[in-house]
């Protein structure tokens, strides 16, 4: 997909629809294999490669949420003048990702990592001149938080005297070890979006395109963040009862600021930000409680939330596009004339509420 995006960031614009059946078709391929690699139930790592059942599990998360961003910008997106760049931006993006959930190699994982915050910062950057300020505070909160990752990458080369996910199961023992821990949970903690690392996501909601805003901070990033943190408390790190509570304290804390910040908002765009924010806690809670039920549930939500807040933000993208604004004010009586989004922006909504089914 990333020599894919190469071409399709070469397609001038003045080609129509091209660029777009490319990705479409690139995505549909990398999803349907997603499926297919999923159900082969492979386990086995290398020193480059680690692929299992949480990898492979993210794998799918990654390509549908590709899938259905690229179909949703096909008609959001008609006629802009960077086309060519976003289709490229998403490929390499998805590319990135992809990369991330099957290294095995710390540097390798650092590597898609990185490359990550330089695709997000391009695609938020595409918003115009007004989401340069928003994209270059992106950039400076997720790319310090990458620095850390680094750092604790070097800690634990100096504990373990190995780069291989596979080889780490450190006992945290004294004050390296724990500085190992808190270098790899800001990294996990900012591309996820928790407190005290998301001010970054209500920043970029109003000024980025749609699609990116639903693609990245409601979906991919999720994934990402929640899989290093899955990652660490289950194959890097063993159980540390100090630690484990301080996930404990910064999932519940999340949880409920985030949502009081959410109760004051005026625009839909950073209420679905804010409510994006809070999910994580869920997440963070699930994994620190440290027995499989949690973990599972931690994981289960990690998708359960991406989907619905992907289609909450893709919804009302659609809104702010028919009425230009998304100001929760000048905003109402619009079911009888988008009643398609209308029923998506129930289902989500009853979704987040935990209404059964």
């Amino acid at each position: 997909s990333f020599i894919i995006g190469i071409i399709c960031r070469i397609i001038p614009d003045r080609v129509k629809f091209l660029k777009e059946l490319i990705t479409l078709l690139t995505t549909l391929f990398l999803f349907i294999f997603s499926i297919i690699f999923f159900n082969q139930k492979l386990s086995f790592s290398t020193n480059f490669f680690l692929v299992d059942s949480l990898s492979c599990f993210v794998f799918i998360g990654i390509t549908f949420f590709g899938l259905i961003i690229t179909i949703y910008s096909m008609v959001y997106m008609k006629g802009r003048e960077f086309l060519n760049r976003y289709y490229a931006y998403i490929l390499w993006t998805l590319s990135s990702a992809i990369g991330s959930v099957f290294s095995n190699n710390l540097i390798l994982f650092s590597f898609f990592w990185g490359f990550l915050g330089i695709t997000l910062y391009l695609l938020v950057n595409l918003g115009g001149e007004e989401a340069s300020l928003p994209a270059k505070k992106t950039f400076i909160i997720v790319g310090g938080s990458d620095s850390f990752l680094i750092l604790g990458i070097a800690i634990l080369w100096i504990l373990k005297k190995s780069f291989l996910i596979t080889d780490m199961g450190l006992d945290i023992t004294d004050g390296l070890g724990i500085s190992a821990f808190l270098c790899l949970l800001v990294a996990s903690l900012a591309k996820a979006g928790a407190m005290p690392f998301h001010t970054w996501i209500p920043e970029i909601s109003q000024k980025a395109p749609t699609p990116v805003m639903a693609f990245l901070p409601a979906s991919l990033d999720k994934l990402l963040g929640i899989y290093l943190l899955s990652r660490m408390c289950m194959d890097i790190f063993h159980f540390h009862a100090g630690l484990w509570f301080l996930l404990r304290f910064i999932g519940a804390f999340t949880i409920v600021a985030a949502v009081m910040m959410a109760l004051i908002q005026h625009n839909m765009m950073k209420l679905l930000s804010y409510h994006a924010v809070s999910q994580v806690g869920y997440m963070v809670l699930g994994i620190a409680t440290a027995n499989p039920i949690g973990i599972a549930g931690g994981l289960f939500h990690m998708i359960n939330n991406a989907i619905y807040k992907c289609a909450l933000f893709l919804g009302a993208g659609s809104v702010e596009k028919e009425v230009g604004t998304s100001e929760l004010e000048n905003l109402g009586g619009l079911g009888k004339f988008m009643p398609f989004t209308f029923i998506t922006f129930l289902l989500s909504s009853l979704a987040i509420s935990g209404v059964p089914p």
